[in-house]
């Protein structure tokens, strides 16, 4: 009986092989009888990575990390869904009147004829502000984006638009692979490349978001966008041990902070592991990394007087399981920098750390070194930023969307005296 059951089972699909060979059966169909595969919408959440490829860092004294990219989500029950009948996207122009706005949406590239409508047909409205316009979601969505890159850079120096406009970006050439990990329709997908404009060469930004939401066809496709450009890139580091490494050269690097007597029995008992092995870098970084790194804040989080930002985040990186709230405050961080920092010239020591200055000399982020070109970071304080890895020239760029007309941020360096 069970041979019979074998041959019962075994026996069509020895059919199709037969006849697919012989060319009896289109590839097509054949790879789709073979292939009970699911669709790539299908895929489980988190069952992919931005790309599968190790990628091996420059040695150091940190020794040889080893990083594998991936994409990290926002928690299904943070994640929020606006309504379609979200108010209407407003410009503020800043001190301006009508005239001097629609002089600037021409200096930007819109045409005199489209200016004209919009002077005609849209909504304006004088506030203390300025002059403050409601340009349509038709207009939005038809924008090109040399227009849309010159008028939002613009727009967003005012401080009554930068809550709108504030973009995500892109690689060139990742941004098809980004939005289809997500299952978006194929319509979805044209529609979000339209409203990219860019920021120089390297970056593709993405700043419409109600617009694009209003146009999708219901809840579920809105909830899929909303989930794709909520997640955060970010990286896995391992350190790779074995009988040839410095061992005490890795922990006089990963043990600073007084924590060699826990890095030590560590890092010595990888290198007896027979042929060498790697070890997740969140084991070797202090007890606030390791609480944080990879997790979103509560959305309860900085609803008090704790803000749990970025500078609370660089400050607290050595201080253990009870971080100090008064991080929050900036004339407190400028004490505790003159009283417990010094100025290096460039970073190269676990938890250095890294401020990005604009050009009005404003700070406008903390993020600390690990090692390599990785820093710890959290890009902003709501609880839809993670704390996350990145390479230095990420964050730095994650800070030059917000603040286009500055040019390019620089990069200031300090070192705790204590290390």
């Amino acid at each position: 009986m069970l041979a019979i059951l074998a041959v019962l089972l075994v026996a069509p699909w020895l059919v199709i092989a037969a006849m697919f060979s012989r060319g009896w059966l289109p590839a097509a169909v054949g790879r789709a009888a073979a292939s009970h595969a699911e669709p790539a919408e299908a895929v489980p959440e988190g069952s992919r990575t931005v790309s599968e490829t190790v990628i091996v860092g420059k040695p150091g004294p940190w020794g040889q990390l080893e990083c594998i990219p991936m994409t990290l989500s926002l928690p299904d029950e943070f994640l929020f869904i606006p309504p379609p009948d979200q108010p209407p996207v407003r410009w503020v122009f800043h001190g301006m009147s009508q005239d001097q706005a629609s002089g600037l949406l021409q200096e930007a590239g819109m045409s005199a004829e489209a200016v004209k409508k919009l002077q005609g047909q849209a909504k304006w409205t004088a506030s203390p502000a300025g002059i403050v316009l409601e340009p349509g979601d038709e207009l939005l969505l038809g924008l090109s984006p040399d227009v849309r890159a010159k008028l939002y850079a613009r727009l967003v120096e005012f401080p009554e638009n930068q809550r709108q406009i504030d973009p995500i970006w892109f690689r060139p050439g990742r941004v098809e692979e980004r939005l289809k990990q997500g299952g978006l329709s194929a319509a979805t997908i044209e529609l979000c490349k339209g409203l990219l404009y860019p920021q120089g060469d390297s970056l593709r930004l993405f700043a419409d978001f109600e617009p694009a939401l209003r146009r999708l066809p219901d809840d579920a496709e809105r909830r899929r966008l909303v989930k794709v450009l909520a997640r955060k890139e970010t990286l896995m580091a391992q350190l790779r041990v074995g009988p040839e490494s410095d061992v005490e050269a890795l922990v006089a690097y990963w043990g600073v902070g007084g924590r060699r007597k826990d890095i030590s029995p560590l890092l010595k008992a990888l290198q007896r592991v027979e042929g060498g092995t790697a070890i997740n870098i969140i084991c070797l970084l202090p007890h606030f990394v390791r609480d944080h790194l990879y997790t979103h804040p509560f959305t309860t989080a900085g609803l008090d007087t704790v803000k749990q930002d970025c500078f609370w985040s660089a400050f607290n990186f050595f201080k253990g399981d009870e971080p100090i709230d008064r991080f929050n405050d900036m004339a407190y961080i400028r004490e505790v920098l003159k009283k417990d920092y010094y100025t290096i010239t460039e970073p190269s020591q676990l938890g250095d750390l890294l401020l990005l200055s604009a050009r009005n000399e404003a700070v406008v982020h903390a993020a600390v070194y690990v090692a390599d070109d990785l820093v710890f970071t959290k890009n902003g304080e709501s609880y839809t930023q993670p704390w996350i890895l990145m390479r230095m020239a990420d964050m730095v760029d994650t800070y030059n969307v917000r603040y286009p007309s500055s040019g390019p941020l620089t990069t200031i360096c300090f070192r705790l005296k204590s290390l």
